[in-house]
């Protein structure tokens, strides 16, 4: 077996292990963000949609997933599997581009990649950068191979570079600089440029039309760009830069259709580009200043997270543990860049910058290093450059042996000392691991438990990262909702009025707390929640009426009861539950007229409405259209012959009329479907008795007497009671 395929087999190895000791972890089969995007896309894209509207992010990627997900099935573990051979690959491409230098360079930035720790974690996520960088090394080489032939050969690296903006669209911004080099390498002649542009041309082009089409609106690759340069060029870098996925998120997002109507996704990102602009141009000098600190933190050791915690992921791969660690130096990268700038001076001390291929090695690491200062720094989005750092490295490491084995101690000690001062500067402040992982960690963490129906370990996560970090908004608010669902109401009670207090201008807290005073019988105090978001901005108003009015109900206070019903109904007209507890209440408030008038509307509106039938049948009796009345109920029987209520009345109806027979079919009827029914009881007694059959009519009379000592009373009041409980639990139609 050649030292390739061990190296191969190495890299693979350790990945898989990676995978297997991962599984462990709560987000493994929970993808979060992008990861999430990523995945849904990609099932739709497996189920044969392709979306309606030019592309949020680069679409290499979901395509990547969906097809995976056609040929065989949605999974967590099957891209993690086929991203941990992509990985093992990478590092023979970075075997290749390091064979410039030497071929022990190459196998050493070969092996180094193996075991890089990042790579590790990055190849098991569901993301790009596992196939970003196989794309970018094979477009790099393929650019090295057709150098040396004829023009034609150029629209390889050209597509193959188009393709890895497909996925990640940095890369995009290095295709002028090989442009340049081409220039320079081929001595001016433009049709080696003409045909590297048009390669990366035909890549693109495609998801450019498709974009047009679907949108009407030339978005290149994806629209994007703009909100992530303004995230990394304002003066509240740190601020938007922490921002959470959530509401925060969607508050930023939205900027370019609220405070322009910008609605066209191009535009949207230019909303975003001229903000970042105003800034730089107002501010130069804060600009300069954050400019410089992104460089900072472009070298840093520290491997910055976006929205997940590299360190945290520790705890539950034990790999990880040796491989990416911080104790007053940061490795692997505080290691790792240090050592790659000084082999980058040597390169140059010796001449090898000269040379094309070192050089172009160099311009890549150079651009796009550029690229991700320009816009914000994570460890995710460094990652491309890892493997060329890795071959400048491997070729600074080699030297530095080189000087000792020729007893070149002069420059060795200039070697060693700039290695040394850059490792302090590389991992200046660098401090230690927080191993139980930050709060929004934690936050995160929770969200996922809470999601998988896990609400004891939600609630712990949560606390937790309140402990950690007491502002948390959505933290401590999905906190208060599982003490609320889980029925600690003071808890919950307590929880979202610290929020309220924390967050006064969120007015889903205030709803939220309002519910929970309902729930526990505090109808007061849920009043005044609910009046207080009446004038809110977006306010539901139509629902607030609607627990105002069972709140005021429940006091007793049916005057505001129906005022609020009327409100209800005047927001929703269409809502025949909203008439039918208006009509109801104003049966208690003895406004018959009005009560009618509201179930005829429903009948109106729906013929088969069996309670707003009965109910004005049971209003038209007092109103001596005894005729009519009968005439409802016959049509509620008639399409529920069970319907004992109508059954009743209407046999009560009998019974005035003195028509003893058709007021015992009724009843009849009644004991059928339900034989403990005590006023069915009551009026079998009495019927018996008029009709001649005394013992009979005793024995339902007593009955009668053992039912209702049973307490089967107040059936008005009981199905107001739980019609207003259901529109609480949001069934008002």
């Amino acid at each position: 077996m050649g030292k390739l395929a061990l190296v191969w087999g190495a890299a693979f190895a350790l990945r898989l292990l990676y995978i297997f000791q991962s599984q462990r972890s709560p987000f493994y089969d929970f993808p979060l963000v992008d990861a999430k995007t990523y995945t849904q896309a990609a099932a739709a894209m497996a189920l044969g949609h392709f979306g309606d509207q030019p592309f949020w992010q680069p679409p290499l990627y979901p395509y990547f997933l969906g097809a995976l997900y056609a040929l065989f099935e949605p999974s967590f573990t099957l891209p993690r599997l086929v991203q941990a051979a992509l990985g093992a690959t990478l590092c023979l491409l970075i075997f290749r581009l390091g064979r410039v230098f030497s071929p022990a360079v190459g196998y050493l930035a070969a092996g180094l990649a193996a075991c890089y720790g990042p790579f590790i974690f990055f190849e098991a996520e569901l993301l790009p950068p596992a196939l970003a960088l196989v794309l970018n090394l094979l477009a790099l080489w393929a650019l090295l191979w057709a150098v040396e032939g004829r023009p034609r050969r150029l629209l390889l690296p050209g597509f193959l570079f188009g393709l890895s903006a497909l996925c990640v669209a940095n890369v995009l911004a290095f295709v002028p600089v090989a442009a340049l080099w081409l220039v320079w390498v081929r001595r001016g002649r433009l049709v080696w440029v003409a045909a590297l542009l048009l390669g990366t041309a035909l890549a693109i082009a495609p998801v450019t039309l498709r974009n047009y089409y679907v949108g009407g609106d030339w978005v290149l690759i994806s629209y994007n760009a703009g909100l992530n340069f303004y995230i990394g060029n304002n003066a509240q870098y740190d601020e938007t830069v922490a921002v959470q996925p959530g509401p925060a998120w969607l508050e930023l997002t939205a900027r370019p259709r609220v405070e322009a109507g910008v609605i066209q996704p191009s535009a949207q990102s230019d909303f975003f580009f001229a903000e970042a602009w105003d800034f730089i141009g107002q501010q130069p000098f804060a600009y300069l200043k954050l400019l410089l600190y992104k460089l900072y933190l472009f070298w840093h050791g520290d491997e910055i997270g976006r929205n997940q915690d590299l360190y945290f992921a520790r705890q539950y791969a034990p790999l990880l543990q040796v491989l990416l660690w911080k104790c007053g130096v940061a490795f692997p990268f505080g290691l790792l860049a240090p050592l790659a700038l000084v082999g980058l001076g040597l390169s140059y001390r010796n001449g090898l910058l000269r040379r094309p291929e070192p050089l172009l090695l160099a311009l890549f690491a150079g651009a796009y290093m550029l690229t991700v200062v320009a816009f914000f720094i994570s460890a995710r989005y460094r990652l491309p450059v890892i493997p060329i750092l890795l071959i400048f490295a491997a070729y600074g490491g080699r030297e530095l042996y080189l000087l000792w084995r020729q007893g070149m101690y002069r420059d060795l000690l200039v070697g060693c000392g700039a290695a040394f001062l850059l490792a302090i500067a590389c991992n200046f402040r660098v401090g230690t691991m927080n191993v139980e992982g930050d709060a929004h960690t934690h936050y995160r963490l929770g969200y996922v438990y809470e999601k998988k129906g896990l609400p004891i370990n939600a609630v712990a996560a949560y606390e937790q990262a309140l402990t950690l970090d007491p502002d948390i908004k959505w933290a401590r608010f999905n906190l208060a909702s599982l003490y609320a669902r889980s029925g600690e109401y003071n808890r919950a009670i307590a929880a979202y009025g610290e929020f309220i207090r924390r967050f006064p201008e969120v007015a889903r807290a205030r709803l939220a707390l309002g519910n929970v005073y309902l729930r526990t019988g505090r109808y007061a105090e849920a009043i005044a929640a609910y009046e207080s978001l009446l004038s809110a901005k977006d306010a539901d108003a139509a629902d607030l009426y609607g627990r105002l009015g069972y709140a005021h109900a429940q006091l007793g206070q049916l005057d505001q009861a129906a005022s609020a019903y009327e409100e209800l109904v005047a927001a929703k007209p269409d809502s025949l539950q909203a008439r039918l507890q208006l009509g109801e209440l104003y049966e208690q408030l003895e406004r018959l007229d009005a009560a009618r008038a509201e179930y005829r509307q429903i009948l109106a509106a729906d013929s088969l409405h069996a309670a707003a039938r009965y109910r004005l049948a049971h209003l038209l009796f007092f109103a001596d259209q005894a005729e009519e009345a009968k005439a409802h109920l016959q049509q509620v029987i008639a399409r529920a012959p069970d319907a004992v209520d109508a059954r009743l009345l209407l046999a009560t109806q009998y019974i005035v009329e003195h028509r003893a027979a058709p007021a015992m079919e009724q009843v009849q009827a009644i004991l059928a479907v339900q034989p403990d029914h005590y006023q069915g009881n009551r009026l079998a007694g009495h019927l018996y008795m008029v009709l001649g059959d005394t013992l009979k009519g005793v024995e339902h009379l007593e009955q009668f007497t053992e039912y209702y000592r049973e307490g089967r009373s107040a059936e008005i009041f009981e199905q107001l009671r739980k019609q207003w409980e259901e529109q609480l639990q949001g069934t008002v139609r």
